[in-house]
């Protein structure tokens, strides 16, 4: 069910986040002044505001476990992503340098980058993978494999520009994999549900008058939805609007020739 949730599109995913706490807030505040249960709820009047310290800052060290996993894994993908765009770099660069017929290997290399940036990119917002892109990169290292032997370089050589294409579909792996993850659903679940239970410490130390009550409880919501929102927003690093972006592989098309 999480899983669910942190899939779908970044404005459907806050306002989710909107509707869940704000229900939860009215709720409470009913609860705590409504006709029906208002006399017996106010009946736990006493509860002093320190109380609500130590649930905040419970709240605040399980939100800072999550956070953490969330902006690691997007470091990561941004990384990457630069370490698969350098290394198609670096092999165009040794084709270049060692004399070989660049050609066929330049196109090779045009071509992934295109099916990953235009085929693939979109696809990975769904942890899904490119047919396209999947061709290209075998493609490439199959001309790589079968390139010519370089005068007075012998095997090393071969192997140097061998090991950086398969340098390549590693970085493509590693991309497809962090776009398909998430932090543990526990994680997930312990946050979710201890927001809820800060929202009962605030309704608990409010007890005596409606509308302090009731501010209390927006602005504690209003910071929930907020701090939520966003880090659930960042949990997927390939989903748009909030990306990472492909720009260094866009890059490459720059620097390769078009033969």
């Amino acid at each position: 069910m999480i899983d669910r949730w942190l899939s779908l599109p970044v404005p459907a995913l806050v306002l989710t986040v909107a509707g869940f706490y704000g229900a939860s807030a009215l709720l409470l505040i009913y609860l705590c002044f409504g006709r029906a249960t208002g006399a017996w709820v106010q009946s736990f009047k006493g509860v002093v505001a320190p109380f609500i310290g130590g649930i905040v800052v419970i709240l605040g060290i399980l939100i800072g476990f999550l956070a953490n996993d969330v902006w690691d894994r997007n470091r990561r993908a941004a990384s990457t992503v630069r370490s698969e765009a350098a290394s198609l770099l670096s092999l165009h660069d040794l084709v270049a340098a060692s004399g070989l017929p660049d050609a066929r290997i330049n196109c090779a290399i045009r071509d992934y980058v295109i099916a990953v940036t235009e085929k693939e990119w979109p696809s990975m917002a769904e942890g899904e993978a490119s047919a396209e892109a999947e061709a290209a990169q075998d493609q490439l290292l199959r001309i790589v494999a079968q390139s010519e032997s370089v005068p007075n370089g012998g095997p090393a050589f071969n192997r140097l520009l061998v090991d950086t294409a398969l340098n390549v579909r590693q970085a493509r792996d590693n991309r497809l994999a962090l776009s398909a993850d998430y932090s543990e659903s526990e994680k997930w679940a312990s946050v979710l549900l201890f927001a809820v239970m800060g929202q009962i410490s605030v309704a608990a130390v409010h007890l005596e008058r409606a509308r302090p009550h009731i501010a209390a409880m927006v602005i504690f919501t209003i910071g929930l939805i907020i701090v939520i929102g966003l880090i659930a927003a960042y949990e997927q690093p390939f989903n748009p609007p909030l990306s990472v972006s492909p720009e260094p592989l866009i890059d490459i098309l720059k620097i390769v020739p078009n033969s």
